[in-house]
């Protein structure tokens, strides 16, 4: 007999559309489930323009701007619009969890905001949390208070994006078998068309014969973006092209480039999904800051994001030798791993690898060998399973 499926409210409390990666990765997430057959219905706070232009369909520009389904389950919830106070963060929060218990419709309510997961256990629901976050360590205290509470089987689990992240959940003492880690995935979609290195830079108005060193996300201070322009120092004979910066960032980035004296970095603007694989495939090497202060300093960044579509490009990747890096990169296979904060060294390293035409073609082909397994589509495969095989006894309560 087939088990059943459960209903799942998917609680967001971000800005949908919105160039943040975390909606990327709730929207894609959301997606995959949906394309396998699972039953989930998102729930999310509305935009301004839902309340001001008749005709705005939140649903339609989620659809586009993240290249997804248009059938999505999305229900758009109108408290506090979203804006950049993120007000909606709380009051959405607040209003989506009552509606979801109250609706009666749903089996499981499952989010990334911790306060929706806390109200939605103690109205006596079924809950699953998900984060990217080491919580252990940055919150050992209410995670040790949190921890206790998830011995209930009203807590089915938690979905963490990394084994770094599942240690520090354990260090505080979440059972283990509630603890699940899925690596996040790539679209393939959004890699489309795939195009040569060649075709890339004609499109790009690049230069064919010239050696490009790409990083496309984020540029916040707290990405340490300057890292890269301190090893362009080093590499003059290399063009560092940086992709997807806010207006801000494009002018503290270019005020540091000058005052090192550096000209062999360019700094574009941040893109739609869609329009960044080409750079991506214009690379001969893609780059993650080497630096340690994204995870270790700030905890914002743990086994990025953009790692996937760097894999799925098939390029060399260059990443700092660090413990989440290492679940995905094998140093000398599918990328090279470089010591943390020394400009010095991760130059030599490129300078190594691009002196290496053999060792390029390896590390490109075992990159992309290594993404084929990273869909989003496998990623939310391996949660049905788990959820189906772990949990007998609350699967017979939803038949």
């Amino acid at each position: 007999m087939k088990k059943p499926l459960p209903r799942i409210a998917m609680i967001a409390s971000e800005r949908f559309p919105h160039h943040n990666t975390n909606t990327q990765q709730v929207i894609k997430n959301v997606n995959s489930m949906h394309q396998i057959g699972m039953d989930v219905e998102l729930i999310i706070p509305a935009n301004a323009q839902q309340f001001f232009k008749p005709n705005y369909d939140q649903a339609e520009e989620i659809a586009k701007y993240y290249n997804v389904s248009n059938n999505l389950k999305i229900k758009v919830l109108k408290t506090v619009p979203t804006s950049g106070l993120k007000l909606e963060k709380f009051f959405h929060s607040l209003v989506a969890t009552i509606y979801a218990v109250f609706s009666k419709q749903y089996h499981l309510i499952y989010s990334r905001n911790k306060f929706a997961v806390l109200l939605a256990f103690f109205f006596g629901e079924k809950v699953m949390f998900e984060t990217y976050r080491r919580l252990g360590d940055e919150s050992p205290k209410t995670m040790r208070w949190f921890a206790k509470r998830a011995q209930s089987d009203k807590f089915v689990g938690m979905v963490l994006h990394s084994h770094v992240s599942r240690e520090s959940m354990l260090k505080v003492g979440f059972p283990k078998e509630k603890l699940l880690t899925l690596h996040n995935g790539v679209d393939n979609s959004d890699m489309l068309p795939i195009l040569s290195k060649k075709e890339a830079r004609e499109q790009l108005k690049l230069g064919i014969n010239k050696k490009y060193v790409v990083y496309t996300g984020n540029m916040q201070k707290n990405k340490c973006i300057e890292s890269l322009v301190d090893i362009a120092t080093y590499l003059p004979d290399l063009i560092f092209l940086l992709v997807g910066g806010k207006p801000e960032d494009i002018t503290r980035l270019t005020a540091y480039c000058e005052a090192k004296k550096v000209d062999n970095v360019i700094l574009v603007e941040r893109l739609p999904i869609k329009e960044v694989s080409p750079y991506l495939y214009a690379a001969d090497a893609l780059i993650i800051p080497p630096v340690s202060a994204p995870m270790e300093k700030f905890g914002r960044t743990v086994l990025p994001f953009k790692l996937f579509p760097y894999l799925a490009a098939g390029r060399p990747i260059v990443a700092p030798n660090l413990a989440d890096m290492r679940e995905l990169i094998q140093h000398g296979e599918n990328g090279i791993l470089v010591n943390p904060d020394d400009a010095a060294q991760n130059a030599e390293a490129i300078r190594l690898l691009f002196s290496d035409e053999k060792m390029q073609e390896k590390l490109a082909a075992n990159a992309a060998k290594t993404s084929r397994s990273l869909t989003w589509e496998a990623r939310a495969e391996r949660f049905k399973q788990w959820l189906m095989n772990q949990w007998p006894m609350i699967i017979e309560e939803w038949k």
